[in-house]
């Protein structure tokens, strides 16, 4: 009887620092998903997309401003791109990621890869646009969109916002993926490598001006950017509002002795719309008051991420973000 009343003690004990552990870890967590560091210092992770964009620099100078933050620690990781990153906020594993503006828009209203189920996410900042690069070597003989049929092109990361809007903007000129095209989803270093190597016919690349990949594709072969036809232009930005006219400069890549009218897309920061209104204002006014000069030299891309065009975020505002740009006067 004894040993039974001691093992009843012994197991009760048990059970009671069990309990108090499973506390202990879910006081460390925010209603957010952020978590609590040494010395009560809070968590935050921004996720980005592949090391190679424009995206991960942005994020990583992002991340040092923000962890000035008395009491927070804010980490950049790289990601798939934008389609995982609406995932990630979802299932609270991130709390603020970057965004093409096609890719958001459809999380939010279920559209497109986001069909089964939208996401809730908040705008809080637009930054700089996304040219769509659609890059050949120049002895492929392609000399327009229409001539990828029947060809490989490389769409982006799996999961990514430029494979979402590759698969868009393509099916505007018929092109199908793996039906009348072979849609290969390689980054955009992959891709790169492909289309040296002679394994692909194409490469498609989202990124700020100037692209890294696209600048040493150029360094070392001779390539030509595919443009858009206006007739092409008008239709795919009257079906997509998102989408936006832009030029690549001639110049901006070796060889490229002419502009070249492309599609782009606005590239965003968004939030879980669940984080504290105080907490996103502060982070706001980081951005764009305290740290702004820094801010928008962490990439050659950042240099068009002004104040003012910073409120429109294909989103809703989260209430902080629109606290911080209605005291600047941006927004009413």
């Amino acid at each position: 009887m004894k040993k039974k009343r001691l093992f009843k003690k012994i197991y009760s004990i048990c059970i009671a620092f069990l309990v108090i552990g499973i506390l202990a870890a879910c006081s460390g967590q925010s209603s957010s998903g952020s978590s609590a560091g040494s010395g009560g210092t809070k968590q935050y992770k921004i996720v980005t997309a592949t090391t190679t964009g424009a995206y991960y620099p942005v994020g990583g100078v992002m991340a040092s401003i923000l962890s000035e933050m008395e009491g927070y620690n804010f980490t950049a990781e790289a990601s798939g791109g934008s389609q995982e990153n609406a995932r990630l906020i979802d299932s609270e594993q991130a709390q603020i990621g970057f965004f093409g503006a096609d890719t958001l828009y459809n999380a939010y209203n279920g559209h497109e890869a986001f069909k089964e189920k939208p996401i809730k996410l908040a705008g809080l900042a637009q930054i700089y646009s996304n040219p769509f690069h659609v890059v050949v070597l120049k002895e492929s003989g392609i000399t327009s969109i229409a001539d990828l049929e029947g060809k490989k092109v490389a769409v982006g990361a799996p999961g990514s916002g430029t494979s979402g809007k590759a698969k868009l903007i393509l099916e505007s000129y018929g092109l199908i993926f793996d039906e009348n095209m072979k849609a290969e989803y390689l980054d955009f270093a992959e891709g790169s490598e492909a289309l040296i190597d002679g394994n692909i016919d194409a490469v498609i690349i989202s990124v700020g001006l100037p692209s890294g990949n696209v600048q040493e594709l150029a360094t070392s072969h001779e390539i030509e950017l595919i443009g858009f036809e206006p007739e092409m232009t008008k239709q795919i930005m009257e079906q997509y509002p998102y989408f936006t006219e832009t030029v690549i400069p001639r110049g901006t890549y070796n060889g490229i002795d002419k502009d070249v009218t492309v599609i782009s897309a606005p590239n965003e920061i968004a939030v879980d719309p669940d984080l504290d209104e105080d907490f996103v204002y502060e982070v706001t006014k980081m951005l764009y008051e305290t740290k702004y000069k820094e801010f928008v030299a962490s990439h050659a891309s950042m240099k068009d991420s002004t104040l003012e065009i910073a409120p429109n975020t294909t989103v809703p505002l989260h209430p902080g973000a629109e606290r911080f740009y209605k005291e600047k006067g941006l927004i009413e």
